[in-house]
């Protein structure tokens, strides 16, 4: 049975049986022979020599060891021997770190890693690290993180009182200062989590067992570090202290813990005299930030977090707190090390300013004044340095001032403080402000030309700064403050600049800023002057200065994106595709050959962004020009696929294709296979790892719409079911959409499915069993009910429905719950209606009733997209008919309950989720931050027109639909059912 009982009882005897298995004693299993440690030695320093098909071949060997008992254990054990050398140490503990990554959360049949084996390397990986060189230490402690993300507390639970041990015992300054920062690591998933009553719990669990050590390695480390320490002391003290802050943060963001707010008076003390404290053994140098900066950064976060959420129990400590950041603020000079330390604090000061408090020093003018001529201007001027960064490191420039990086520059936080400010005074900050605007113009014409351009570049950010009310990363500036004309603006001081008729190379800097302003009042800015400033916004982006043509690009990337209500309520692209192509084609050209020539910022994201939005917004009026770029591309491509190093720009240039080839495969699918099957081919045959995943994609687009089907599908057919594709998660999603598009084409393929459908079904077993490619197993599980005829996969129906239901058995997710409901109701719709509960029941008598009233019903209150509830509805209707369920009346009024809620017969059934575009979502980590493998991002363009109808495409009206099925079959019963039941009133009015 499937209930949550019998699903506690499977948990509870899993756990049992998981905990027996590590009674094993596990320092016999980290042992392991001198033959075995030469030769892992031998392959992983293989891993790094930089012959390609030696690092393959060893990659391929180590990848088969794998699946061996004790492999992790052998590599740690590795990693423990300090005859080893260094470097093969380093590539051990990268590859260690790794393994973890691939394997740790892969659970069932999938799992690589034994119960016994993970419970060895729980046991043994703190104290190893602790003891490992630096360089080895910090990959075991990400792998330490990443076990820690998966099983901590509820199945680590020797990690806690192992750390604060440790903590206790330990008179070596190293491990205290490396348990703390595990401590730190181990915490920090807090941070990202949810609220929700588990979060809680094991929020409180840790704090029950840390606080109080806690407090006392923080009160010890402060009083010896104002005591007085030598250099040498002070450092090791400072790492010590820069990680119990972090740890403070951690157990503290979800909620306040009654020991905390307790123990305020010490923290808060011990904080304000770290803010006080000057040492140069522990400052940064040049544009460094030491361990000086970064500890009074956090402890700044740790204010600022105190004043968004515990401001009753911060407010004792307000007005000290303010003063003496207020003071470092003033005290500290220009260099860059300083930088994120002013912006941290500048951050607490924003917070602050924008809450409400009994006795509030911003609500003095004179204070506001100080503010800003003290902090908002000093940090909103460029510097030197920022004008060498702007001409010398192209792409940090362009990333902190244009992307959320910029949270951390002086200039991004003190435009944020001057929104916080105007939050509750905003009449008064504008004018004090408005009045600065005028007197720097005022300076800009009486000073030189450098410092002109800087003092106008100042006034847009300020503008920038006091306008902008509320905005989003994908609509832009949606709020502005009446008091700022935004119109005046632009007409005084952005059109001279970027219509001028000195040469489009003079005032970089002031072009840019220029361009930016544009970028960020898109939507407010008319659509005429828009329309008539375009073109010399696209001469700026033949420009050579990389910021000024970068900035243009984007600027017409966003423009492209702003949509407005029509009439009707529908949102519609702003500006019209036919009157744009000119000015549009004519920027495709001088894009593409800046990027091919590497000139400027290499692999430029956000050119290519450009070019996909371009072809995006274009459609049909670029299909003629978007056929003629595919081969330049394509040639990119090629190029790229040596040294795929920019992830953001490979997924960037694989949208361009995807966004030309969407528009121009059902017209000329011969053209464009010409051009890019031999590109593919290449990199299949390469095995180009970064560039699979947008592969096989784009070929499930070009099969899906070829009226002939070339010999390279049928040749890669038997590769694309290879175990070591599968393996790397990032494919997963590729390739389910490209069997897919096998699926959809099963006439032409009808052979190679029957003869492999076992080999499909292994595959989906395997990705089933890993929470991270779950939902990807029931995206091929519904592609097989939508495309193939069922009598290609009825002889493994049974096995298949037993193989979800044991996973759905093991796994809490309440999503994975869903998306096999989804799946079935797709299944009921499509298929004959006794196949699904004959199968459920000869699998164990009475299991479909079990899981309709225990899993189904509670799904179906969930809010499901408009093609889920349509067959939803159309799946339960089909369940309905049967005698089992009619003769049930309980479980027929759920489902007539259920029924209420699916056809949105409430005026008050909550948000029901609708199709929608996400044409203008970027990809949730764009694949930054991932340092060994690659990341999975879905294109926008994968799909031919046509297809957002997703699972019910047979089905255009669900009302109509359901009415036909239901009214004939249920309109009495329902009726009947309705007298007793006021909620299902609605359904009997519906049916009537």
């Amino acid at each position: 049975a499937t209930d949550s009982a019998h699903a506690a009882a499977h948990i509870a005897a899993h756990r049992r049986r998981r905990t027996s298995a590590l009674a094993v004693g596990s320092a016999a299993a980290m042992a392991a022979s001198p033959a075995q440690m030469a030769q892992l030695g031998q392959l992983l320093t293989q891993t790094t020599s930089g012959n390609t098909q030696s690092m393959q071949a060893a990659t391929e060997q180590l990848r088969a060891a794998e699946a061996q008992p004790g492999f992790g254990l052998i590599l740690l054990e590795m990693l423990r021997g300090s005859s080893v050398d260094a470097g093969v140490r380093q590539a051990g503990a990268i590859y260690f770190k790794n393994y973890i990554r691939r394997h740790w959360s892969a659970e069932g049949a999938a799992a690589v890693i034994s119960p016994a084996d993970r419970q060895a390397i729980k046991q043994h990986l703190l104290s190893l690290m602790l003891q490992a060189p630096k360089t080895v230490q910090v990959m075991l402690a990400a792998a330490l993180e990443e076990i820690s993300v998966v099983d901590y507390p509820e199945e680590w639970q020797s990690l806690l009182p192992e750390i604060v041990q440790h903590l206790k015992t330990s008179q070596d300054m190293t491990v205290l200062k490396g348990t703390m920062e595990t401590a730190n690591t181990v915490f920090t998933k807090f941070r990202a989590q949810a609220r929700s009553n588990q979060l809680l719990k094991e929020v409180k669990y840790t704090c029950l067992g840390f606080q109080e050590t806690h407090l006392t390695i923080f009160k010890g480390a402060v009083q010896r570090i104002l005591g007085g320490l030598p250099p040498d002391q002070l450092v090791l003290h400072f790492e010590l202290v820069l990680a119990t802050v972090g740890v403070f943060y951690s157990l503290n963001v979800v909620d306040l813990p009654e020991f905390f707010e307790d123990n305020r008076q010490p923290y808060f003390e011990g904080f304000l005299g770290l803010l006080k404290f000057l040492s140069d053994a522990v400052a940064g140098t040049g544009d460094k930030p030491g361990l000086l900066e970064q500890v009074k950064g956090a402890i700044c976060e740790c204010f600022a977090l105190y004043t968004d959420k515990y401001q009753e129990e911060f407010a004792p400590f307000l007005l000290p707190c303010v003063k003496d950041v207020w003071e470092l603020l003033v005290g500290v000079d220009q260099q860059e090390k300083n930088d994120q330390l002013v912006a941290k604090g500048i951050q607490f000061l924003s917070s602050a300013a924008s809450t409400h408090w009994p006795q509030s020093p911003f609500e003095d003018p004179n204070v506001l004044s100080g503010i800003c001529e003290k902090v908002v201007f000093p940090n909103i001027v460029l510097r030197d340095s920022d004008v060498e960064m702007f001409e010398d490191n192209p792409l940090e420039y362009v990333r902190r001032d244009m992307e959320s990086a910029d949270q951390e520059t002086r200039r991004r936080s003190a435009m944020d403080l001057v929104k916080a400010m105007g939050k509750l005074n905003e009449a008064k900050v504008t004018e004090i402000l408005v009045g600065y605007v005028k007197a720097l113009m005022g300076q800009a014409g009486q000073s030189a030309p450098e410092q002109a351009e800087r003092f106008k570049d100042a006034c847009i950010y300020l503008c920038i700064a006091m306008a902008v009310k509320g905005q989003t990363q994908r609509d832009g500036v949606t709020v502005t403050n009446p008091n700022v004309n935004i119109g005046d603006f632009f007409t005084s001081l952005v059109i001279p600049e970027l219509t001028s008729a000195n040469p489009v190379t003079n005032r970089s800097v002031l072009r840019a800023s220029c361009l930016k302003f544009i970028t960020v009042f898109r939507n407010q800015l008319p659509r005429e002057q828009i329309g008539a400033i375009l073109p010399a916004i696209c001469k700026h982006i033949a420009v050579e200065c990389p910021v000024v043509h970068t900035y243009a690009t984007i600027c017409i990337e966003k423009l492209l994106s702003v949509r407005d209500k029509n009439a009707q309520g529908q949102s519609a692209p702003r500006y019209d595709p036919a009157a744009m192509r000119p000015s549009l084609l004519q920027v495709v050209d001088p894009i593409l050959q800046t990027i091919a020539s590497g000139k400027g910022i290499p692999m430029n994201e956000y050119l290519m962004r450009t070019v996909a939005r371009i072809f995006g917004f274009l459609k049909q009026h670029g299909a003629e020009a978007g056929l003629a770029t595919l081969r330049p591309l394509s040639q990119i491509l090629l190029a790229m696929s040596d040294n795929p190093s920019n992830p953001v720009f490979n997924h960037n240039l694989f949208e361009a294709i995807a966004s030309i080839v969407k528009v121009c495969v059902p017209m000329q699918p011969d053209a464009v296979e010409a051009v890019l099957l031999p590109v593919f081919g290449q990199i299949l045959e390469r095995n180009v790892v970064d560039f699979l995943p947008y592969t096989f994609q784009i070929l499930g687009l070009l099969l899906d719409a070829t009226p002939s089907v070339k010999p390279l599908y049928q040749a890669l057919f038997e590769r694309l079911l290879t175990d070591q594709l599968w393996r790397a998660q990032a494919n997963v999603p590729g390739l389910v959409r490209l069997l897919r598009a096998y699926f959809s084409k099963h006439t032409s393929f009808a052979e190679l499915l029957r003869s492999h459908m076992e080999a499909i079904l292994m595959r989906f077993q395997f990705i089933l069993c890993n929470r991270k490619t779950e939902a990807s197993a029931m995206d091929l599980l519904n592609s097989m009910y939508m495309h193939l005829p069922i009598e290609f996969y009825q002889q493994h129906f049974k096995t298949l429905i037993t193989v979800v239901l044991s996973r759905l058995q093991s796994s809490k997710s309440p999503k994975l719950q869903r998306d096999f409901v989804i799946s079935c109701s797709l299944f009921m719709h499509r298929s004959p209606s006794n196949l699904l509960p004959q199968a459920m029941n000869e699998i164990q008598a009475g299991l479909l009733l079990n899981i309709l009233g225990s899993v189904w019903m509670t799904v179906l209150k969930m809010s499901l997209k408009l093609d889920e509830r349509k067959v939803c509805t159309l799946g339960l209707a089909k369940l309905m008919a049967l005698d089992e369920v009619k003769q049930n009346p309980q479980l027929l009024n759920s489902c007539c309950v259920s029924l209420v809620a699916l056809l949105n017969l409430l005026p008050a059934t909550g948000k029901v989720e609708e199709e929608g575009s996400d044409d203008d979502a970027a990809p949730a980590d764009m694949g930054a931050g991932l340092e060994f493998e690659v990341s999975f991002s879905k294109l926008r363009n994968t799909d031919l027109p046509g297809a957002q109808s997703g699972l019910a495409p047979d089905v255009p009206d669900l009302h109509a639909a359901a009415k036909a099925v239901l009214k004939p079959n249920f309109g009495a019963a329902v009726m009947q059912l309705a007298q007793a039941n006021a909620e299902l009133q609605p359904l009997a009015i519906f049916l009537q």
